[in-house]
């Protein structure tokens, strides 16, 4: 069967050639009903989905509802919005003699725990294109991801425009509006971080990796030296001790490295680097194999620039491999602010129009106003 293509930049829809051009609620409403064809939804579910942040009505519901099925009545052979009397409304594909049988599979813990763990691997892994590329495959693979990958696939992709006009909770949202927030503005965010964190209002495993994990280079950032340093000896203890959490040993190690190159410990940052080649084996994770040769090279730049401009396009060729668009970002912004502080004016000049392609990809700083207003109103 015919599937519906969903362009959220354009707000249309597009279905067996034909296109339909959408109001915002209108896309926003489509969207939702789409995305769990053959459920029922209620009219109050409908209303937190599409008008989060509003007060309208029950009828508001239905007048959308009716504008919908008019724009889309060429593909009713296809696709139907069906109401659900005192229950809401249901979007389902309608029969035809080629629609394929629910799957299997999806009725199958065995199999769900078995995709969970090649999800889960290809994210460990860096392999952004075959995590990506499995989500979008769910139903030919018979498989439900579990609801927040939805987000996570979003920011991997820099979508970021979801995270301020999407329709997932904000304890889900803030996380990713907090971490492009201190990227771009790191010296303002943290009166924002410690309110998530004192307030809690975060989902129970977003708010762990923040106050863990991603606290140890926003407390570096904001010059709170001892206090990063602390949690990450904690964080490599726990990481060092075995088990899932030794996966984590090759992140810290990038930020520990990173740290030496900020406080200009050169002797100290040699030594990393060393132990990291020789202990990097174990642990072909794209994405921090790409940030380290990135951040090799910042430490040898000055002595052997020719060896750095490699590990500079090494490293970046890497990131952008791995499909996972937060961390190419990340590797630009880290060579960027090394070059600035440094006087590096020909690695600036070379790879600011990366910055500036990505920026405008994302729609990151374009954005910023709208993800700052969110935090604050919510958060402070």
């Amino acid at each position: 069967m015919q599937s519906i293509d969903l362009d959220r930049g354009t707000r249309t829809a597009r279905c067996r050639g034909g296109e339909v051009a959408l109001l915002p609620k209108e896309f926003s409403l489509l969207e939702t009903l789409y995305r769990h064809l053959g459920r029922t939804l209620s009219r109050e579910q409908l209303l937190d989905a599409v008008w989060p942040m509003e007060s309208p009505t029950d009828r508001t519901v239905d007048d959308h509802v009716y504008r919908l099925r008019k724009k889309l009545a060429a593909w009713n052979d296809l696709y139907e919005i069906r109401t659900v009397r005192g229950a809401g409304y249901r979007m389902e594909a309608v029969g035809s003699a080629d629609e394929p049988l629910p799957h299997p599979l999806l009725d199958d813990p065995e199999h769900a725990e078995r995709m969970r763990r090649i999800l889960d691997a290809n994210l460990l892994y860096g392999r952004g294109d075959a995590l990506l590329a499995l989500l979008k495959q769910r139903e030919l693979l018979g498989f439900e991801p579990a609801p927040y990958m939805e987000s996570y696939a979003a920011f991997v992709e820099g979508r970021y425009r979801e995270f301020t006009e999407g329709n997932a909770p904000f304890e889900e949202r803030a996380f990713y509006l907090l971490h492009l927030y201190h990227m771009l503005k790191p010296a303002a965010s943290r009166p924002l971080v410690e309110a998530a964190l004192r307030r809690r209002l975060l989902t129970p495993v977003y708010h762990t990796e923040l106050e863990r994990h991603n606290l140890i280079f926003m407390l570096r950032d904001w010059g709170e030296r001892e206090a990063s340093e602390a949690l990450f000896r904690k964080a490599w203890t726990e990481a060092a001790g075995g088990g899932e959490a030794s996966n984590l040993l090759p992140y810290l190690a990038n930020l520990k490295l990173e740290t030496l190159i900020d406080t200009g410990d050169m002797p100290a940052a040699e030594e990393q680097i060393a132990w990291m080649e020789r202990s990097f084996s174990p642990f072909p994770y794209l994405r921090e194999e790409g940030l380290f040769l990135v951040l090799r090279g910042i430490a040898r730049y000055d002595r052997a620039s020719g060896a750095a401009e490699a590990d500079f396009e090494n490293g970046l060729a890497s990131l952008r491999r791995s499909r996972f668009v937060p961390h190419w970002l990340n590797g630009v912004h880290t060579l960027l602010k090394h070059a600035e502080r440094n006087g590096w004016e020909t690695v600036a000049r070379r790879y600011r129009p990366e910055w500036e392609r990505l920026m405008e990809r994302t729609e990151a700083e374009a954005l910023l106003p709208a993800i700052e207003a969110e935090l604050r109103r919510r958060l402070l």
